[in-house]
């Protein structure tokens, strides 16, 4: 749930509706805004208010240029009474006429009245008059400031809430008392806290007046209220009649089918009241009375035999959903065995072949492992032969190029020797060559 919503139970609900039309109706000429504060408390555990009463302060364009003393010390005080509960001052209401539902500038600076380090979620409610009859939650909202650090500069926020519905027939009882009292133009429909303890105008001592003008004014009253009445009530009980019509549907749809019977008797029961209205007041109370005994007992008759009937249906409901959850998890702890008996079996034959691939691997290794040994043994033996064959072929080569040396010395030696009676030879050779050539010049020449 959204942090800080609001139910209005149906009590404190019927207190501001009553308070909005008595300064608010058709029989006003002049209308007025009123004025109240809200008592309940807030239930951490769900983050909603509940509203459990309402207290009318005041009415009049004071709300909106802001407290008097006294209205502050009333308040003070009401806060002071409920200190010691569960219950306190959780937010207030207020009404609009024609205007509009939202929170003007005044309307936050009374909410940050409500809403501070106290009471974080401080709420106001708003009532706009002109759309009792249009809307189907009676032209309400409940507004609260966003970010109370900015004061009256802060933006506000629409806040959910809900209206229980009544839980009993003393609604009705009261729609026709409302009905009733708002002819005339004075009617005290519900008392604002600071009347109950001031004298009303019953108490006062009136003028004495003569017999005959006291029959006179008797009879303009008479008249004056008797039109009044017929005018009134035709435009207040088809106002009644469109608002409760849309509202009491809503809440009966909610209960079962079998109460939309029921409803379909209230609106014909004020329709009858409509009706036979012209004919006086005493007629429409007396028809009232029957059609409304009627309702009530048809009413709770249908609501006793739809909560049987919800009853032994949720039964029913609760054993077939324990039977199919009972038969599902069966059958999922079936699906979830096999399951894992399959994947135990897959990983057990993978495990079993990586283990025979692990063995081959490590017979084939040792086998590797063995030849490079004996490899290793034959390339020492290599090595330690080579080694050897190199020694005595350079103690070879060694040896055969000393006595090559100098055999090839010695032959040198002889050879030079030999050649040397040849070298008187060749100079004698080289001499006759020269001679000759010269001789062959000169023969040359003669020619």
């Amino acid at each position: 749930a959204t942090e800080g919503e609001v139910t209005v139970q149906y009590e404190p609900f019927r207190k501001i509706i009553s308070h909005t039309l008595r300064f608010a109706n058709e029989s006003k000429e002049e209308k007025q805004q009123v004025f109240g504060i809200c008592i309940g408390e807030y239930l951490k555990d769900e983050k909603r208010y509940i509203v459990k009463n309402a207290i009318p302060i005041t009415h009049g364009d004071d709300i909106e240029i802001g407290w008097s003393e006294e209205m502050h010390n009333t308040i003070e005080s009401i806060k002071s009474d409920y200190k010691d509960g569960n219950d306190t001052v959780i937010g207030w209401y207020h009404s609009h006429l024609g205007y509009g539902l939202y929170f003007s500038n005044a309307d936050k600076a009374n909410n940050l009245y409500f809403q501070n380090s106290d009471n974080l979620y401080g709420f106001g409610i708003l009532i706009e008059q002109s759309k009792l009859k249009e809307a189907k939650d009676f032209g309400v909202d409940v507004y609260r400031i966003k970010d109370v650090s900015k004061g009256v500069d802060s933006d506000y926020v629409k806040v959910k809430f809900e209206i229980e519905p009544p839980n009993s027939m003393q609604f009705f009882k009261w729609v026709q008392e409302l009905v009733e009292s708002t002819q005339e133009k004075n009617a005290k429909l519900i008392y604002e806290v600071n009347e109950l303890s001031k004298p009303t105008p019953e108490v006062l001592q009136e003028i004495p007046t003569s017999d005959k003008e006291h029959s006179k004014i008797k009879e303009e009253r008479e008249l004056t209220l008797l039109y009044g009445v017929n005018d009134g009530m035709d435009k207040l009980t088809e106002s009644f009649i469109k608002t409760y019509e849309q509202q009491l549907t809503s809440w009966m749809e909610i209960i079962s089918e079998d109460v939309l019977k029921g409803s379909e008797y209230i609106r014909s029961s004020i329709n009858n009241i409509k009706i036979t209205l012209s004919s006086g007041l005493e007629d429409a109370q007396r028809i009232f009375d029957r059609i409304f005994s009627e309702i009530s007992s048809l009413f709770m008759k249908n609501v006793r035999a739809s909560v049987d009937i919800r009853l032994e249906n949720q039964v029913e409901l609760k054993e077939s959903i324990e039977a199919d959850t009972e038969e599902q998890l069966h059958n999922l702890f079936n699906r979830l065995e096999n399951e894992m008996r399959n994947v135990t079996n897959y990983f057990e034959e993978k495990f079993s072949n990586i283990k025979k691939d692990l063995e081959r691997v490590v017979q084939k290794n040792k086998s590797i492992l063995e030849s490079l040994n004996q490899n290793n043994e034959l390339l020492n033996a290599v090595y330690e032969a080579s080694d050897k064959l190199a020694e005595n072929v350079i103690q070879n080569i060694k040896n055969s190029s000393a006595n090559f040396q100098t055999k090839l010395f010695n032959e040198l030696e002889d050879f030079s020797n030999a050649m040397k009676p040849n070298e008187e030879t060749f100079d004698e050779l080289e001499e006759m060559i020269e001679r000759l050539q010269k001789t062959i010049s000169d023969l040359r020449q003669i020619k």
